[in-house]
């Protein structure tokens, strides 16, 4: 073969190399062109929830005076709307119900809360209410435990001055926390929890809040647990946790303590049930209904929503379930809606 031969095959060679190049580009494109257009028109498999745990019994809200339904609604919102529930952030269409662990006395409970009570400075003997229920009382102070699950309540009988110096905000909070440590409560939970100071002043011979520092004497001191997914844990009172303590002046002294109150249950982050949301428009609706419980009560009936959001509801007596709710705020003004889709609650 000549060289002017072997030119030409070599130049036959490239081109047909970059016309078959060119030709498996093309093909690899168009592939991918007409497998996306595949995909496309699959139908997407919805996610379902599993409802694991059946239906849900009602949440336990709080008996409130008047009904949700007696007040006329405005939505004045950021957007001017409400929420979209699977398209928003932080309202998921399918939710999580968790578990609530049931605890039980043991042989050992009545010593630990007699144990409780001398940390309380009362060294009487209990007053059996109940198999479950001790009450301590001495010198004006007054102690009921529950012994299936350790829960308490204290007062103390006291005259108030009205010439304490209240600690400021970061000293009352840290206090109660240490308080709540030397008796052996303070967990994980409420460690990490929100927490919120309630300035008190005197009134006669009772304490009301107020918003002036120098008036204030006093403080109520509340401690949620921590957030679950993202949401807050909510109490039948919004502005009160199930720990809190009322302190006079200072909270590192016991002999400061009006009451201290204890309700905690141990949540099983690890079981849960998923269920369907309702639409933040059926959450309104059933507010406008009465299908709402009104916690914190306005003192006109015309009502302003300005914020809408998903958290959870933890009321003051146990239940298996820490359930979803949506919660509507607005300028005096707080309500609590199931957000778990009716279906799927017992009346």
């Amino acid at each position: 073969m000549t060289l002017t031969q072997t030119a030409i095959l070599s130049r036959q060679i490239i081109v047909l190399t970059a016309v078959a190049l060119i030709l498996g580009i093309l093909g690899f494109i168009g592939y991918k062109i007409w497998y996306a257009y595949y995909l496309s028109t699959i139908p997407r498999v919805e996610e379902k929830p599993d409802t694991k745990f059946g239906f849900l019994p009602y949440p336990d809200f709080p008996t409130a005076a008047v009904s949700s339904s007696n007040f006329s609604y405005s939505l004045d919102t950021k957007t001017g709307g409400l929420p979209k529930v699977g398209q928003d952030t932080g309202f998921e269409k399918i939710i999580k119900v968790y578990f609530i662990v049931k605890s039980f006395a043991t042989l050992l409970s009545p010593e630990r809360s007699e144990d409780l009570a001398k940390k309380f400075a009362i060294l009487t003997s209990p007053q059996i209410l109940s198999e479950t229920q001790y009450k301590f009382k001495e010198n004006g102070k007054s102690l009921l435990v529950d012994l299936d699950t350790g829960n308490f309540s204290y007062t103390k009988e006291a005259t108030i001055s009205g010439a304490e110096n209240l600690d400021d905000d970061n000293k009352l909070l840290s206090d109660f926390e240490r308080f709540l440590e030397s008796l052996g409560y303070l967990n994980g939970d409420l460690r990490e929890g929100r927490t919120k100071i309630t300035l008190l002043k005197k009134d006669g011979e009772k304490l009301i809040s107020t918003t002036l520092r120098s008036e204030a004497i006093a403080a109520q001191v509340s401690i949620w647990p921590k957030a679950i997914d993202g949401k807050s844990i909510f109490t039948p009172n919004f502005n009160e946790a199930l720990v809190k303590a009322t302190v006079l002046g200072s909270a590192a002294n016991l002999g400061n303590y009006l009451s201290a109150n204890f309700t905690y249950y141990v949540l099983d982050n690890t079981t849960f049930a998923t269920y369907l949301t309702k639409s933040a428009e059926q959450a309104f609706e059933d507010l406008k209904g009465g299908g709402g419980v009104v916690v914190l009560e306005p003192d006109k009936p015309q009502v302003s929503i300005t914020s809408v959001y998903l958290g959870y509801y933890l009321s003051q007596n146990y239940s298996p379930y820490l359930q979803p709710i949506f919660v509507f705020e607005g300028p005096n003004f707080v309500a609590y809606v199931p957000a778990v889709s009716s279906e799927y609650l017992n009346p």
